[in-house]
């Protein structure tokens, strides 16, 4: 007994995970879901440390040489520690530790970290709007009963019984922010988009991904660059919410730029349909993605040289999906 006591000293004492039942981890100790229904814990240091880690091994080009704007060091500036992708790292480690919002930690650890930890979704402004959207939409999903990734997309989103007041539309913004064509590039990065109080598809589609990500909720950006892959038909942006590991990712729009969407239907978004795929399909479609990996990359219509944006290729699951509505 005492030699297996020993043990699990030294296993705590190295990081490695435990497993317990889940929401049983001891305080300061980091949830992660694993087989069955328990969970990893790793003590947060170390989980910060992981996700530091993470984000560096992947920044994108421009941001790779603002390391210290983005992480901070010791004695910084004026006392500031820790940079925007600090700053993210913390808020959303300190989300899954929070036994008010239970679906933050049941996100398995590779979703987190290239859908909920990073602190943008391409070459938008770096700013920290998480820090902003958490501290106002959080106390609002406190208040409701919220406990799945579909209900609390529909708090932020605006579609729940709380209303549109009580969604990142109205509640961060003196007036409800609402769609206007031809924003992007000028007005895409989410303060912005508050600021302004208005965006296009592409604005408020980063707005609505960074207010779930502030909520604990897997999301990123997905859309093609040409519609039938022909510049002068248009581009058009959307988002895509992790449902779960049966579930997969279900998409939607930000409600400004599409009424009376749900998360279960394809169908009853305007541009999933035979018209925008038809068989055989000719549009291309790529959602965002931190991780650096894969060779596959996002395009951006605004920024169509530009492949510093690592992407996913969703363009198989579109023309399956929208061509039998």
């Amino acid at each position: 007994l005492q030699m297996a006591a020993a043990w699990l000293s030294l296993v705590l004492a190295a990081g490695l995970a435990t497993s317990r039942p889940l929401s049983a981890c001891p305080p300061e100790h980091v949830p992660w879901p694993s087989s069955g229904s328990t969970v990893e814990c790793q003590p947060y240091d170390l989980a910060v440390k992981e996700s530091t880690e993470f984000l560096k091994s992947n920044l994108p080009p421009w941001d790779a040489m603002n390391v210290v704007t983005l992480f901070g060091e010791p004695g910084g500036v004026d006392g500031l520690n820790d940079g925007i992708a600090a700053r993210a790292v913390n808020l959303s480690l300190d989300l899954r530790m929070d036994a008010n919002f239970p679906w933050a930690a049941s996100v398995p650890k590779d979703i987190f970290l290239d859908y909920v930890l990073p602190y943008a979704n391409m070459n938008e402004g770096r700013t920290d709007a998480r820090g902003l959207l958490g501290s106002v939409l959080l106390p609002i999903l406190n208040g409701t009963n919220a406990t799945t990734y579909e209900e609390v997309t529909e708090v932020v989103n605006g579609y729940s019984a709380e209303g549109v007041n009580a969604s990142v539309w109205a509640a961060v913004s003196k007036s409800k922010i609402y769609f206007k064509s031809g924003s992007t590039p000028l007005i895409y990065d989410p303060m912005s988009v508050i600021a302004f109080g208005y965006a296009s598809c592409t604005g408020v589609s980063v707005l609505l991904v960074d207010a779930l990500r502030a909520v604990g909720v897997p999301a990123r950006v997905v859309g093609t660059p040409a519609w039938h892959n022909v510049t002068e038909n248009g581009n058009h942006n959307w988002v895509e919410v992790w449902m779960g590991e049966k579930q997969g990712w279900g998409f939607i729009e930000g409600r400004p730029a599409g009424q009376g969407e749900t998360l279960t239907d394809p169908c009853n978004k305007w541009f999933c349909n035979k018209d925008h795929f038809p068989v055989p399909n000719n549009t291309p479609v790529f959602a965002t993605r931190f991780k650096n990996s894969t060779g596959v990359i996002y395009p951006m219509a605004w920024d169509p040289q530009n492949d510093g944006v690592p992407g996913v290729d969703r363009t198989a699951f579109y023309a399956a999906t929208c061509s039998k509505c």
